[in-house]
């Protein structure tokens, strides 16, 4: 894999992965709305739009590999924001691949996809969608994408369920999901490198009291090196206990699941 596009570049997943894919790749095609110019050496930016189909075909035209990272990232994003972006986008990447010829894309999906899981519960690769807002359900879509692709056209698409990415482990739940810029470039470069057809990993360090078995990561190979505990600031976190009665701490996604939520509380903790 010589020339990797990393769409959504400009995002805080794109900047934390940045810097090892550049280190270990010939070049970066980095591409988002927003403008990149702190451009590495082996690094160009093309500006575009995921809704923009004829876009991504010429970009992709001229890379290997593609490291889909782009679109909308929130609690209160509706359908139709997140529509462009998230579900045709998605579908252009993998089309705008098929086209091109690229075999092998990594798709940067979402815990969101089970939020609405109790914590405690079972989960892994196989535990079927629980999504916790729009944004969660366009990544469950693209989930679905993915393996259509793989599977009626021959791709190698791994998705990660990227849990959470940054420096703020203040909260306690952060301490389960958490993962850090080198584990998650680990798993990216699995799907790189591996005929993997379709499969699905959790993107997450190796933290104490995960929410996920990501038993099917270590199946691919992967090591996590970091560990979230080790990277707190304020150690009074380590003493936190999560209230499980309410919608917040209960569930996988926290406050995304929390955000608007109207249904019924006993239903879903019960």
């Amino acid at each position: 894999m010589n020339r990797i596009l990393v769409t959504g570049a400009a995002g805080i997943v794109g900047q934390a992965v940045r810097p090892e894919l550049a280190r270990v790749h010939e070049h970066l095609v980095l591409s988002d709305l927003r403008t990149i110019d702190d451009l590495a050496a082996n690094e160009s930016f093309e500006q575009g739009d995921l809704g923009d189909l004829e876009f991504l075909k010429s970009v992709a035209a001229n890379v290997d590999a593609i490291v889909h990272l782009g679109g909308l990232v929130g609690a209160h994003y509706t359908f139709h924001e997140v529509m462009r972006p998230n579900l045709i986008g998605a579908h252009n990447i993998f089309e705008a691949a098929r086209q091109a010829g690229i075999t092998r894309v990594v798709y940067a999906s979402s815990a969101h996809c089970v939020g609405f899981m109790k914590r405690g519960s079972a989960i892994d690769h196989t535990s079927p969608p629980r999504p916790n807002g729009e944004y969660a359900v366009s990544k469950v879509f693209g989930e679905s994408l993915a393996s259509y692709y793989a599977d009626k056209f021959g791709m190698n698409i791994l998705a990660i369920r990227i849990g959470y990415v940054g420096v703020d482990l203040s909260k306690e739940r952060r301490l389960r999901t958490w993962v850090s810029a080198r584990d998650l470039v680990q798993l990216i470069e699995i799907g790189l490198s591996q005929d993997v057809g379709f499969e699905i990993t959790y993107g997450v360090s190796d933290n104490p009291e995960p929410f996920f078995d990501n038993s099917n990561a270590f199946r691919l190979g992967y090591r996590p090196q970091d560990r979230s505990v080790n990277f707190v600031s304020d150690t009074s976190v380590l003493s936190q206990e999560p209230d499980l009665r309410t919608l917040e701490d209960g569930v996988v996604g926290g406050g995304f699941a929390a955000d608007g939520f109207a249904g019924d509380l006993d239903r879903i903790l019960g």
